[in-house]
């Protein structure tokens, strides 16, 4: 959930002053309004609250102003200006000076509407929202692939997670790099909006530093403590090992090749079969990791009878069968 809440939530900037504003543009009478603007990746919503309506003569509509608009600009950048095939914030603002909304939400629309009176305030938030929008579906796609491997292989459970963490980091890279190239400032009469990171960005950080710590944890996890890690998973710990047989001479070469690397810890096999005609089970793990394991092979206490054939000797399923 926390990767739909980072796509449709309103709260990647905020901002907010109180100050004093007219209600309709040429009025004088002014009054007292908090106003706040939460930026999310595909929309801006505005509120707009009187604090003056219980002074005498300061509301100019004799009745409590209180405002919450929100303007899409989800996706179509549009063409310059108001018409027809401009762009949703354009169609916005101007169906907000339809309905008469108060002066101080058109103040900020004409801030955002992409490039208008030369400002490219509104049209680098909507570039930014648009790839923050792809890396976080591309996350909540990665997120899923994890959940289907934690049945399975907790390695590549591990791999996915990280590229989720990744994922989310670099949404908020992006946002924090093109979302503008200056100080973004709203001014009014007596403060100004200066919009400062909100608690989604940074609860999108943290969720993707969390998955990449996650990430680390379960590595180390599965090259070191393998069998623990499966057992906590709920996976068959012998779905990650080959089933091998070789002869006890054999095995103890492959034993003395690996303690070179320093990649696997074993008992030594051969003081438990004195004859060559008997062989050991062992497993080994299915990995491409050989240093950083800590048990790649385990073998089995019981030996097993390996029958001798003469490779010379020539094998016929059907006995009857003679060379000539």
């Amino acid at each position: 959930m926390l990767y739909i809440f980072a796509t449709y939530g309103q709260e990647w900037e905020v901002g907010d002053v109180t100050s004093s504003v007219p209600y309709r543009a040429g009025q004088k009478h002014v009054f007292i309004a908090h106003i706040s603007i939460k930026i999310g990746l595909r929309s801006i919503n505005i509120t707009l609250e009187e604090k003056s309506y219980n002074q005498v003569g300061h509301s100019p509509i004799n009745q409590l102003i209180k405002y919450n608009e929100q303007f899409l600009w989800t996706w179509d950048q549009g063409r310059y200006g108001f018409g027809p095939n401009a762009g949703n914030l354009q169609k916005g603002m101007r169906q907000a000076q339809k309905k008469g909304l108060p002066t101080p939400i058109i103040w900020i629309l004409d801030y955002l509407s992409i490039d208008g009176e030369g400002l490219r305030c509104g049209r680098l938030y909507r570039t930014a929202g648009w790839y923050c929008h792809i890396l976080l579906w591309s996350a909540f796609s990665a997120w899923i692939m994890a959940n289907i491997f934690l049945q399975s292989v907790g390695r590549y459970t591990a791999y996915l997670i990280g590229l989720t963490g990744a994922f989310e980091i670099t949404s908020c890279i992006i946002w924090l790099t093109i979302r503008n190239c200056s100080r973004f400032i709203i001014r009014f009469p007596n403060g100004k909006i200066t919009p400062t990171f909100g608690s989604t960005f940074w609860l999108t950080g943290s969720a993707g530093v969390f998955c990449l710590l996650l990430t680390f944890a379960l590595i180390i996890m599965d090259l070191r403590y393998p069998n623990s890690l499966s057992a906590f998973l709920g996976v068959d710990i012998l779905d990650q090992y080959d089933e091998h047989v070789v002869r006890t001479i054999e095995f103890d070469h492959i034993t003395e090749q690996d303690n070179q690397v320093e990649s696997i810890e074993l008992e030594k096999f051969a003081g438990k079969c004195a004859t060559k005609d008997l062989g050991v089970i062992f497993l080994k793990r299915r990995s491409t990791i050989k240093r950083a394991q800590k048990n790649l092979v385990h073998i089995s206490s019981v030996p097993v009878k390996i029958y001798n054939y003469d490779n010379d000797m020539a094998l016929y399923g059907n006995e009857s069968i003679q060379p000539l």
